[in-house]
């Protein structure tokens, strides 16, 4: 289901995906380090200030992702069906495996790995994410306040997910994305 976007919001994601492209390009090459925010700006014809603004963060060029809110979309939209595992799971695999710029995203998996300063950021991320996730997970059912539980279930659908994304970009994208993230959620229930 695509959404429709105004001219506005249009533009706004063709100059992100630019500066993203422009960006994994430049940390390829030039390294992330010595690149600045400038060196980036200047390469995609934008401002610096319009990068700071849509990104926040040089290490956000790499991790933001226009499917996230796909994630979450889908996650609402199963969460009463399903148990928040299988759903988080289903949500996962519609949103990131059947990509279309499927290059760039392991491009960027690949540096979010090898990163430190990345890798410590997207691990920022990730709490917020479990918090988030788990006060989903406690709105489904319901309730308020989040419980012990559904901390440790988001953590675990997180965990997980990452899990199967290493190892979809350490085999360069060689095994099917879906079905490590399904193999990857079997071997985490085994450890029932």
């Amino acid at each position: 289901m695509a959404l429709k976007l105004s001219l506005r919001q249009r533009n706004r994601l063709q100059a992100m995906q630019l500066v993203q492209t422009t960006a994994v390009a430049m940390f390829e090459t030039e390294g992330f380090e010595p690149t600045t925010i400038e060196a980036i700006a200047e390469a995609c014809g934008v401002s610096p200030s319009t990068i700071y603004r849509h990104f926040g963060t040089k290490e956000r060029t790499v991790l933001w992702d226009e499917r996230d809110s796909i994630i979450d979309d889908e996650l609402r939209r199963r969460l009463g069906n399903q148990t928040a595992v299988d759903a988080f799971r289903d949500a996962a695999i519609a949103a990131l495996a059947t990509r279309d710029d499927r290059a760039l995203f392991l491009r960027r998996l690949k540096l979010t790995y090898t990163e430190p300063a990345i890798w410590a950021a997207a691990a920022q991320q990730d709490r917020i994410d479990r918090t988030e996730l788990a006060a989903g997970i406690a709105s489904s059912e319901r309730r308020e306040t989040t419980t012990l539980g559904d901390d440790c279930t988001a953590a675990v659908c997180l965990a997980t997910l990452d899990i199967a994304l290493d190892h979809w970009q350490q085999a360069d994208a060689a095994i099917e994305l879906a079905d490590l993230i399904m193999r990857a959620f079997s071997a985490a229930a085994a450890l029932e």
